[in-house]
């Protein structure tokens, strides 16, 4: 009999889009009785205490300090960083802080890119220890804090219910990850400087596992050709009914009387032949409940995602015409003083697919971008209609 635990972390966006480490910090603090902290003085915390490797925006050892410094005197507990040299060894110290500890841990993905907390896991049972290796996991559900809180304008005051998480540009509340997912998209590593090479968490303060249990990758179909569309959409109301999401309380209302809508093909920037379908739930014809992510050369499902309400479709579902006439006539600035780039429709060249990678200017694969080719130059128009003529990768702790 399998196990799904999960805490009540009420989500909250971050206020910039180098943020992540703030709004994580203060999700964490308020889920344990600290109250909703303002995320400029988190950030301050964070930065300020980010001494063991410069380039950082939030490291390791600065949100582990913000934690332990602002948490309140009546939790029992401290939070204790972990770089470890497994994403299993990783992954086993969320499940038991969540299981044991009843709080939300807080996770280093993309790279050294983004903060994420992880407020639940389903497995094939409880961790009996947080040494234990003898249990499977099949998913992760986390409040990915990105995108930044909309602008132009200062963010909107957090507060127990706020719009966080809800319809329009205003993230995505409710996300559920494949463990197969987690393992190949999510939880990479760090690759480069003091953390190189390890797996980084900020869990409870039990040691961890010492040898990986083993691993239970999903089964794949061949993958020489992609999947249509249709398959796509059957994948992923069988992944669904598979997970029994529709049950949870807190996805029955994003799921509940939908129907798949048309997939969307993405393919992946940063790595070779890798594309996956976002297929959008439909209540109705314009309007967007939950989205759902399944490999499109492999057929598995990846992730889900739901904001609290329903939101429109944006650029998402844009046909060529759409996507031309949003950026038609308009001037962009390109990088490094390079000149302004007038775009004349006649001149340029759709991409036939959407794109993403893990990027400042988006780190969440339901927010990818149509690339439009000008010559030389590049314009990435994100599917809420922010246009890019570059795409940073750089970034540590954003």
């Amino acid at each position: 009999m399998s196990t799904h635990e999960q805490l009540t972390v009420q989500y909250h966006q971050q206020d910039t889009d180098y943020y992540c480490g703030a709004a994580c910090a203060q999700m964490v603090l308020a889920e344990i009785g600290a109250g909703l902290l303002d995320q400029d003085d988190l950030y301050a915390d964070n930065h300020s205490h980010s001494t063991t490797e410069s380039g950082w925006y939030t490291a390791p050892d600065g949100l582990t300090w913000t934690l332990n410094a602002r948490r309140p005197a009546s939790f029992g507990s401290w939070f204790v960083l972990f770089a470890l040299g497994s994403e299993d060894l990783a992954s086993r110290k969320l499940c038991w802080t969540i299981h044991h500890y009843q709080v939300g841990p807080v996770a280093m993905v993309f790279g050294s890119a983004h903060w994420i907390v992880v407020r639940g896991y389903e497995a094939s049972q409880a961790p009996s220890s947080s040494a234990d290796t003898s249990y499977s996991i099949s998913a992760f559900d986390v409040n990915n804090p990105w995108p930044p809180t909309p602008t132009p304008g200062p963010p909107p005051p957090h507060s127990d219910g706020d719009v966080c998480g809800s319809g329009g540009d205003r993230g995505l509340a409710d996300e559920h990850i494949a463990y197969s997912t987690w393992q190949s998209d999510y939880m990479t590593g760090i690759t480069g400087g003091h953390w190189n090479g390890t797996f980084v968490t900020v869990c409870d303060p039990e040691p961890p596992a010492e040898i990986p249990g083993a691993s239970r990758p999903e089964r794949r179909l061949e993958g020489r050709t992609l999947l249509t569309p249709a398959a796509a959409a059957k994948r992923a109301t069988a992944a669904l009914e598979r997970f029994r999401l529709a049950e949870r309380e807190q996805w029955r209302r994003a799921l509940q009387r939908t129907d798949a809508g048309d997939p969307v093909l993405v393919q992946r920037l940063d790595r070779l032949d890798d594309f996956y379908y976002v297929v959008p739930m439909h209540r109705s014809a314009t309007r967007v409940s939950a989205f759902v992510s399944v490999d499109a050369r492999f057929g598995t499902y990846k992730q889900s995602a739901a904001p609290r309400e329903p939101r429109p479709l944006t650029l998402l579902a844009a046909a060529r015409r759409e996507v031309l006439e949003h950026v038609a006539g308009r001037r962009f600035d390109l990088e490094d003083g390079a000149g302004r780039l007038l775009v004349r429709p006649e001149t340029v060249c759709v991409h036939p697919t959407l794109v993403w990678k893990p990027c400042r200017e988006s780190l969440s694969p339901f927010w990818p971008f149509h690339l439009i080719t000008v010559g030389a130059n590049r314009l990435y128009v994100r599917v809420d209609g922010a246009v890019f003529t570059a795409l940073h990768e750089a970034d540590r702790g954003i």
